[in-house]
């Protein structure tokens, strides 16, 4: 029976796999790291979900955002707070029919594999986060010089206060390896959707602001004291887009400050 019950299984992942890749094509990102099988990107499917879950958010959780017209058409990196399991899909509706790509937790996939199948499907590609992942770097980059839009979280998981945690530099390396520009979001009133159903029938008030694009200025080799300075820009423009009380590590930032701080790149000798 177990032998039986094993057959079965292999025979179920072969056919997914076959019509994964008939259908949607196979992600090479996460082909890569071992996970065959999981589909690419497709725009098709975003069209669908997206349609119902802009809705969803406009209509039934009364989401509002603002200035999401800032972002531009060409390669930009958005990179936002951190407050619940439904950002990266407000995100994603604030910008229909434009289909961001998310850089996600390996364990995303590999834990769950009906979420992590539908992440793979909607454009997510993974991450081994605390690990220096350069595979996941180098995926970001080729999306960005695509034309693609590269949502980041750089708390790295949601805060569990609702405020600012202490963030992780990646997404501040990206940007000065790449030049793109960066997006900052600020979002509140999303934790409040970890009630579930509860949440959704009280109305509970989402808010969404996008800040003004900026490009992360670097020398001829990136030094870790740029990425340190570019971060620390990159987390006040962040916590500029909050109010107060969401601002936490990051209250004391002053913006301009930092502005200033992150014209002046290091000499030559670097990272990259």
């Amino acid at each position: 029976m177990a032998a039986e019950m094993g057959i079965g299984k292999r025979s179920y992942r072969w056919i997914t796999r076959q019509l994964t890749r008939a259908i949607f094509g196979e992600s090479e990102a996460l082909r890569q790291v071992g996970m065959t099988g999981m589909p690419n990107a497709s725009q098709a499917w975003f069209i669908v979900a997206g349609f119902f879950a802009r809705f969803a958010f406009l209509r039934i959780i009364r989401c509002e955002w603002r200035h999401f017209e800032r972002i531009p058409k060409s390669g930009v990196i958005i990179a936002s707070n951190h407050l619940s399991s439904a950002d990266p899909a407000m995100i994603a509706s604030a910008i229909y029919p434009r289909s961001p790509r998310y850089m996600s937790k390996i364990e995303l996939f590999q834990k769950e594999p009906v979420i992590g199948y539908l992440f793979a499907l909607s454009g997510g590609f993974p991450v081994r986060r605390g690990l220096g992942d350069r595979a996941a770097l180098r995926e970001a980059e080729r999306l960005l010089a695509e034309g693609a839009a590269v949502g980041m979280f750089p708390e790295g998981h949601r805060s569990d206060t609702g405020a600012l945690i202490e963030a992780h530099t990646g997404t501040a390396l990206l940007a000065l390896r790449t030049g793109a520009p960066v997006v900052p979001v600020g979002i509140w009133g999303s934790e409040h959707l970890r009630g579930g159903w509860r949440a959704i029938l009280r109305q509970s008030p989402v808010q969404m602001t996008a800040g003004e694009p900026f490009v992360l200025e670097r020398g001829k080799r990136i030094r870790r004291e740029d990425v340190a300075r570019a971060h620390q820009r990159l987390m006040a423009e962040i916590a500029a887009q909050l109010p107060e009380p969401y601002r936490g590590v990051y209250a004391d930032l002053d913006v301009e400050a930092e502005r200033r701080a992150a014209l002046s790149p290091s000499g030559d000798e670097g990272l990259c």
